[in-house]
């Protein structure tokens, strides 16, 4: 989809909601649809997937070979993101000092499933049916490649576009794009840069997001998004990618690009409270607020405010209560701002939900149109919406600022899981406005003094066995090693299948044998803490050790205080996959192990191979994967009465006890006798 076709069916009203395709799932509708809700099952197949997407490897760069063989979240980047920095101007652009700052979810993907499904897939069925006769499995450095899902868009892009400047790719939940734009724009203003290629990309595995938003009951039984629609019933989840590309104002004006609009403030927030689900107001009113300073704007002078209106109950009245709340001291007409969602139209685009609205009310400026949002008949009675300055844009109409001698403004938001908020300010930029500012050289806008030193006031680390900053210290002082032998049931029980495809090497390193939690050292419920990935425990933990160091109190409301931390992709999340995967699995060895077609057993025995691969998918389980959520939990008390321990291993022989019950091989067919 192009821009072209994107503002079209904005203004048409096109609902791209639909069934997903059954070739999206890898387990048929039968095994994985189900009403009401149960663990580990989606209860609707409605989403807004991408499926004409046609990826031409030829067009790039890059290796054919190794670009034909990536995920599609990483070939829609780079279409995307080439498309856009070849329709501005960089003649006089140093790529050495153009950054690649982008967003990107931390879920699986199709190809990080199939890696796991690969891998222990294959070990599975070696476990149960000693198939050791089989060709050693092996990993080519494309399917290796491919299942990176962090950090690897950004870095493909800029190396497909030969940008030398800073390159990272983050995930702060669904307000990561405009997470992204405002790091970009420190960047700009910095010096440090001359050009930035932002935005956002999500196309996680459709399965784990559709069971996951079923698990948190948030998605949409109807596969109708409404935002503030009295028949709202919850979200549809959407998949795409947008990019933009910034330059300095008097940059963009020197080298005659087309300048679509002009950021005047970013705002961010996080909520404080650790409640990974329930938005605040005084969070999103935070966020809101630093925008408006920073633009020194009145929220009275936008227009239109492109929400995050997901559709769900909770979260749209709790926007409108936000929204509510900053507008109270100004005066403004009933319904004399415009509002809507794109949502409502391409569904809930996670990472690269705030790239869509952005990208919306650019347009929107362009083409001097309101644009309307789908789905709305009128608010629930009990909505904040009614009486209020704000009303739910259902049509198309001109866009004539209200307020006389202003251009066109508009905001956007977007609110994370976890509190994390964002707000962004924009102002059209006509294509006839006539201006004195010549560009800027670096030196021009580089500090004229030196940066003010930045003190280091406390340190944390766990690092395989050394759980602590003395434990480290001595190491490193005494010249000892954390390094050592793999610890034993790592590899799911699949040891033996692992060893011969490494050829009998067993890959010592610096592992964390166990991570022990303190019952009440976080906000989380004890039977919860076994639910959550150990990255999140290991991050919380380390982080509230780094917080005690510096003397710093936990729990306590620091609203200049924010948290970064870098993570990596824990493929412990694909073991849902692997359970699902178990369905097809059984038809394709039916055949090949003269399996039974049907029967209570083969359904029971089913149910015990997906336990035996892992727990289902519920709603714990669903945030206690999903790294970007956990900064909301960091204000947290240190105090334990209470320990749990978490092992990162499952039983040695874990699918031994579940092989299929047959009673020997026929001599004449050399096949297993029921």
């Amino acid at each position: 989809m192009n821009l072209q076709t994107f503002w079209r069916n904005i203004v048409g009203g096109e609902n791209q909601s639909r069934p997903v395709p059954a070739s999206r799932w890898i387990a048929p509708r039968e095994d994985r649809l189900t009403l009401p809700l149960a663990p580990d099952r989606p209860y609707s197949d409605h989403a807004c997937l991408i499926t004409d997407f046609d990826f031409d490897p030829q067009a790039f760069s890059l290796d054919a070979d190794l670009t034909r063989h990536l995920d599609p979240v990483h070939q829609l980047t780079l279409t995307a993101g080439k498309r856009a920095v070849n329709a501005c101007k960089t003649a006089d652009v140093d790529y050495a000092r153009v950054d690649t700052i982008l967003a990107a979810i931390a879920l699986p993907t199709d190809s990080a499933s199939a890696f796991s499904r690969k891998l222990l897939g294959r070990a599975i069925e070696d476990r149960l049916f000693n198939s050791d006769t089989q060709q050693p499995m092996t990993i080519s450095r494309n399917e290796a490649l491919a299942s990176r899902v962090d950090g690897l868009p950004a870095a493909l892009l800029a190396a497909e576009m030969g940008f030398g400047g800073n390159c990272f790719t983050l995930d702060a939940a669904c307000a990561s794009s405009l997470y992204a734009l405002k790091l970009s724009c420190d960047s700009l203003l910095a010096g440090r840069t001359d050009m930035v290629v932002t935005g956002g990309v999500s196309r996680p595995e459709c399965l784990y997001t559709q069971t996951g938003f079923s698990q948190l009951q948030a998605l949409s039984p109807s596969g109708r998004c409404a935002p503030f629609d009295h028949r709202a019933d919850g979200l549809v989840v959407g998949e795409g990618v947008g990019i933009l590309v910034l330059k300095r104002l008097a940059d963009a004006i020197a080298q005659g690009d087309t300048i679509w609009g002009v950021i005047h403030g970013i705002g961010l927030s996080n909520d404080m409270r650790g409640n990974l689900l329930a938005p605040e107001s005084r969070g999103q009113v935070r966020a809101m607020q630093a925008a408006y300073r920073a633009a020194d704007w009145q929220p009275t002078d936008v227009d239109l405010i492109e929400c995050h209106g997901t559709g769900t109950k909770a979260g749209d009245t709790t926007e409108i209560q936000s929204m509510l709340a900053l507008w109270a001291s100004k005066e403004a007409a009933p319904q004399s701002c415009s509002i809507g969602s794109v949502k409502s139209q391409i569904g809930h685009l996670l990472t690269a939900a705030g790239a869509a609205g952005m990208i919306k009310i650019l347009l929107a400026m362009r083409h001097q149109t309101l644009p309307p949002s789908i789905h709305f008949e009128h608010a629930p009675a009990d909505s904040p919406l009614t009486g209020s300055p704000f009303r739910v844009q259902t049509a198309p109409a001109a866009w004539t600022p209200r307020k006389a001698g202003l251009p066109r403004r508009a905001a956007v938001s977007a609110f994370g899981f976890g509190g994390i908020n964002a707000h962004a300010l924009f102002e059209e930029w006509p294509a006839e406005t006539k201006t004195t500012k010549t560009a800027a050289s670096v030196h021009e806008i580089q500090p004229q003094h030196p940066p003010e030193p930045v003190a280091i006031v406390g340190m944390a680390v766990h690092a395989g066995s050394l759980e602590s900053l003395k434990a480290f210290e001595t190491a490193v002082f005494q010249g000892q090693s954390a390094i050592g032998q793999r610890p034993s049931g790592r590899w799911k029980g699949t040891d033996a299948t692992f060893t011969s495809a490494l050829k009998g090497a067993d890959p010592h390193g610096a592992f964390i044998d166990a991570l022990q939690v303190g019952i009440g050292e976080f906000q989380i419920p004890p039977n919860e803490i076994d639910r959550i990935l150990p990255q999140q425990l290991l991050a919380l933990k380390t982080g509230a050790a780094a917080l005690t160091d510096a003397g710093l109190a936990l729990r306590e409301a620091r609203e200049a205080m924010g948290v970064v931390v870098g993570i990596n992709f824990d493929f412990e999340a694909t073991n849902f996959h692997l359970r699902w995967q178990l369905f097809p699995a059984i038809q394709a060895w039916r055949d090949r192990y003269a399996l039974p077609t049907s029967g209570e057993a083969l359904d029971r025995w089913l149910e015990e191979l997906r336990d035996a691969c892992g727990p289902p998918l519920t709603a714990p389980r669903v945030m206690g994967a999903w790294g970007a959520s956990w900064p909301a939990a960091w204000p947290a008390n240190f105090v334990s009465e209470g320990r749990v321990s978490w092992f990162p291993r499952m039983p040695p022989r874990a699918f031994k006890r579940f092989r299929w019950p047959w009673t020997g091989f026929s001599r004449a067919t050399q096949k297993p006798c029921w």
